[in-house]
């Protein structure tokens, strides 16, 4: 789809994917990365034409995800996929380039749902301590963000991460909370 100065939303093109997909981010101006649900590559590359492919330099987990149990992001400038796995308490981050990849672990990323990032710096929303933990790529907690709702589960921060958005998973209602990002 695009959006135009007026916001207005045309549709372009309708893809049919070989996966379900639960996640979606940009991988570059003509392809995106997807988190995929009950499959055992955790992410994929579907370009603008339909054409799907394996990221290979990355070798996953032997495992699959039920919707809504991992998210990924991607974030261009650093070559870094980030990806949740909600059960574990993880998030994996993946550098695309070398194939290399790190575990974080932490007693403050706590059933981790959505997560994003921009400027060097990955979000997730930590929906058991009902935070969004920052982090940088290289995995170093910055800082827990008390985001005052029950349970973060989507989140999306501007380009610059000066902004993030940030929706609960509540039944009977969900709450969208917008806020300013400041850095030390």
């Amino acid at each position: 789809m695009s959006v135009d100065g007026k916001s207005s939303i045309t549709l372009m093109k309708t893809l049919q994917t070989s996966t379900e997909v639960y996640s979606i981010c940009p991988y570059d101006v003509n392809r995106f990365i997807v988190g995929t649900v009950g499959d055992r590559r955790h992410a994929r590359i579907i370009g603008l034409n339909g054409q799907e492919s394996d990221i290979h330099s990355l070798t996953f987990p032997d495992k699959t995800y039920d919707a809504g149990y991992s998210h990924c992001t991607y974030l261009p400038s650093d070559g870094v996929l980030a990806v949740t796995d909600y059960l574990e308490n993880t998030v994996q981050l993946y550098q695309i380039g070398t194939g290399t990849s790190r575990t974080v672990k932490d007693d403050r990323i706590q059933r981790p749902a959505g997560i994003c990032g921009a400027q060097g710096r990955v979000f997730v929303a930590s929906s058991n301590t009902n935070t969004v933990v920052e982090m940088t790529v290289q995995g170093e907690i910055v800082k827990c963000h008390d985001v005052g709702m029950e349970r973060p589960y989507i989140i999306s921060v501007s380009q610059d991460a000066g902004h993030m958005v940030v929706a609960d998973f509540v039944m009977g209602g969900s709450t969208i909370k917008l806020f300013k990002v400041e850095y030390a």
